[in-house]
């Protein structure tokens, strides 16, 4: 096992804990930070796979991942403050 595979696979897991706290979070702000810290992660998976192996596709792929999770973030903490008004 070399330092690419521990690496990837604890960023799994602790992905998979972020995703659980999302879905059973007790307030909506917890499942928010939940999604939030998925797609941080995921991310950081993407990254650490795009620097071990040298594909120029992957590093865009990290960063449509990176916007595509804030604006997920910002835009459901619109949704929720303002109770549905978009």
């Amino acid at each position: 096992m070399n330092f690419l595979t521990i690496a990837l696979t604890l960023l799994i897991l602790s992905t998979l804990g972020s995703l659980v706290r999302a879905v059973i979070g007790p307030t909506v702000w917890d499942r928010l930070l939940g999604i939030g810290l998925g797609a941080s992660k995921i991310t950081l998976a993407v990254i650490i796979t795009a620097v071990s192996i040298p594909e120029n596709y992957l590093l865009d792929l990290a960063m449509l991942f990176s916007v595509l999770g804030f604006l997920v973030t910002v835009l459901l903490a619109r949704y929720i403050e303002r109770r549905g008004l978009v």
